[in-house]
């Protein structure tokens, strides 16, 4: 037991020392951004500021820790990660290295926007500035190598819900009209414009990502089914249905109204079919999982049906109102689905390890054999 413990311990170790050396390597980055992008005197956010060299720099180190531990790290814990096939495992380490960047920018540049409002007037010098570019780079490698190495369904999933609000509260910020929010949700991303291409590309990577979180449903789906004795297609159809919406979210960022306006209505409508598809179908097919699925999605779908009535007979939410109102409560959903699923694979394998445990195999006929080969004395 003292030398599996050792060796747990040593893996541990190991982990938190390569967070160091990636958070080392940040804090170099940093460095060198600093450097050659700050001159003179600078304020702490807008346009040529520390905020903003610090937030492009977070989204470099960000995304490159991110792209080398789901290439390296993440196959070792997880052979089964990316599937089976180059270019879908690729995708995955591309689109959550993407969201890992953007994420680590949008909170960057936040945070100095909040520090530049605490502190009014305050402008650093370039080695005073630079400091903080290098902290802010360290960090972002850091807790990208960190969050990286223990990726779950669970957390990817909490990762995706923070990004989806970061991005589109970045797009609503930097809109030139401020009050798209009286016509439809999709108005921020039309135009060419920061806000249109922020929250076209937020809602791109998410679609991407959800493919990854499918991926991670579809393996804990295999590890409860195995020991309920479900069949294999049950996961099959809850995977199809949930990589369609992941495809259908990303197609609603690429085929903006700009584009089209009647494709941009079929996908989205499409997309509210197949997720209605997906919140019907899924409690009937794993009807026997244990948890809150059941009443979960009576919630949402009675949260859905309210706010329906509420935009067309009661007309007391505008259209905005209720698109960011079924967005909200469709990924709710989705959430507290994947943790409950997860939940349910990884009560399955302790289940299946306390019985281990209080049954342990035995091989009857070695027991009782003699050594002769006849059965007893």
């Amino acid at each position: 037991m003292a030398p599996r413990l050792a060796l747990m311990a040593s893996r541990a170790t190991r982990e938190e020392s390569l967070h160091l050396v990636l958070g080392g390597g940040g804090a170099v980055v940093g460095l060198a951004v600093g450097l050659v992008f700050l001159r003179g005197t600078a304020p702490l956010a807008g346009t040529g500021s520390i905020g903003q060299v610090a937030a492009l720099s977070v989204f470099g180190c960000a995304a490159a820790t991110a792209a080398l531990v789901l290439a390296v790290v993440t196959p070792r814990s997880m052979p089964w990660f990316g599937g089976a096939h180059r270019w879908r495992r690729a995708l995955d380490i591309v689109g959550l290295a993407l969201v890992y960047g953007l994420l680590g920018l949008f909170l960057t540049s936040a945070l100095f926007g909040v520090f530049q409002q605490a502190f009014q007037g305050v402008a650093l010098d370039r080695m005073a500035g630079t400091f903080w570019v290098v902290v802010a780079s360290a960090a972002g490698a850091y807790a990208t190598s960190a969050a990286g190495s223990a990726l779950t369904g669970r957390s990817l999933a909490t990762l995706l819900a923070v990004f989806l609000t970061a991005g589109v509260l970045a797009s609503a910020m930097n809109a030139t009209d401020r009050y798209w929010w009286e016509r439809y949700f999709s108005e921020l991303g039309e135009g060419g414009d920061l806000a249109s291409v922020t929250f076209n590309l937020t809602l791109l990577l998410t679609g991407v990502a959800l493919l990854t979180v499918t991926e991670f449903l579809a393996h804990d789906l295999d590890r409860w089914a195995a020991s309920a004795g479900e069949p294999a297609w049950v996961t099959a159809v809850v995977r199809t249905l949930l990589s369609a919406v992941g495809v259908l979210v990303a197609l609603v960022a690429l085929v903006s109204r700009d584009v089209s306006v009647t494709w941009h209505d079929v996908i989205a409508q499409t997309l509210v079919v197949v997720f209605g598809a997906l919140l019907v179908v899924t409690p009937v097919l794993l009807r026997r999982m244990p948890g809150g699925l059941l009443p979960v999605t009576i919630t949402a779908f009675a949260l859905l049906v309210a706010i329906t009535v509420m935009f067309v007979e009661v007309r007391y939410l505008n259209m905005t109102a209720f698109e960011m109102g079924a967005a909200a409560i469709v990924y709710a959903w989705l959430l507290l689905f994947i943790r409950i699923v997860s939940a349910a694979a990884d009560g399955a394998e302790e289940a299946r390890a306390e019985d281990a445990q209080e049954h342990p195999p035995t091989n009857g006929d070695d027991a009782l054999a003699a050594p002769d080969g006849s059965m007893g004395p």
